[in-house]
């Protein structure tokens, strides 16, 4: 909404972080309900330590992002994670990961290390958005919203844009926003503020 401030609820959210993987039903500002939600790791989590495992830096999500672009997710193609419902899991697939890594042994190149992140992204970028696609029919909401860090990630962004279509209207937050956690602590506090005034103490001196 900062960059938005015509975007209004009722929304669908999809809040994908370290922390996070949620779907979220935003009635009004303030008043949510979690309708879907991980079961283990977050998917940003789960990028991370994929990356570990793939002898890349930290944050492992950006360095997992730039090598799924140079790689082939069809050569090294792993399970998509599918639960019943709108819940998530990824500790699966990074299982998966981790035994792909230890048959390929030495023999893990670099190609071959890039097609494994593809593959590893495809998964879990797939996997979040089949449950957005079945929330998006459920609750026939105008607007959806992708936020948090893992929102920064290429091929969620692309893939959103296509499974949500027309049926809806699509924000993603600009990039230095999706992982600045004191401009959506500051969004919410100012939204708050507009809609319970008498929760802030002037004389604490945050006016």
């Amino acid at each position: 909404m900062i960059t938005r401030p015509d975007l209004e609820p009722p929304l669908l959210g999809l809040v994908v972080s370290g922390a996070h993987s949620d779907l979220v039903l935003m009635a009004e500002h303030g008043r949510f309900e979690v309708i879907g939600r991980t079961r283990d790791d977050a998917a940003g989590e789960a990028f991370d330590k994929a990356a570990r495992m793939l002898g890349l830096g930290y944050p492992g999500g950006p360095a997992l992002d730039r090598l799924a672009r140079t790689g082939d997710p069809r050569r090294q193609p792993l399970p998509r994670p599918s639960l019943p419902g709108l819940e998530y899991s990824f500790s699966g697939l990074k299982t998966a990961l981790l035994y792909r890594m230890r048959d390929l042994g030495d023999g893990a190149g670099a190609q071959e290390k890039a097609d494994l992140a593809a593959a590893f992204e495809q998964s879990v970028v797939e996997s979040l958005l089949e449950k957005l696609d079945v929330a998006l029919d459920t609750t026939k909401v105008s607007a959806v919203v992708v936020a948090g860090g893992v929102a920064a990630n290429t091929l969620l962004r692309r893939r959103a844009a296509e499974v949500v279509g027309d049926r809806a209207r699509l924000t993603v937050p600009a990039l230095e926003l999706c992982t600045d956690n004191a401009a959506m602590i500051a969004a919410a506090g100012a939204h708050a503020r507009t809609a319970h005034p008498a929760i802030v103490d002037p004389s604490l001196g945050w006016d």
